[in-house]
């Protein structure tokens, strides 16, 4: 997956790029309990680039700051989400 950190009217937070089925509420939900230990302290915004717009999917109202983010100007990195964050200890059990 796509990510990347940006702040956005004075607010820092993650934006994730998601198929469209993942900015559903019932898969949404769980994909940003998994990304939540890749972005600590961080509200995450779940992003579906489509044919006519866009689609998102938070714990936040998205409409408002998703106009005011230019998607074509921010640099994304991948993120494994099968694999662990660096800074992660895997738990003993």
């Amino acid at each position: 997956m796509k990510s990347a950190c940006i702040t956005v009217g004075g607010s820092e937070l993650a934006i994730v790029l998601v198929d469209s089925t993942d900015t559903l509420p019932e898969r949404g939900a769980a994909l940003l309990v998994r990304l939540q230990p890749y972005f600590p302290a961080l509200p995450i915004m779940l992003v579906s680039i489509e044919n006519n717009g866009f689609r998102a999917f938070a714990t936040f109202q998205t409409s408002e700051l998703l106009a005011l983010v230019q998607l074509e100007h921010v640099t994304f990195v991948d993120v494994d989400v099968s694999a662990l964050p660096a800074d992660t200890e895997a738990l003993p059990f």
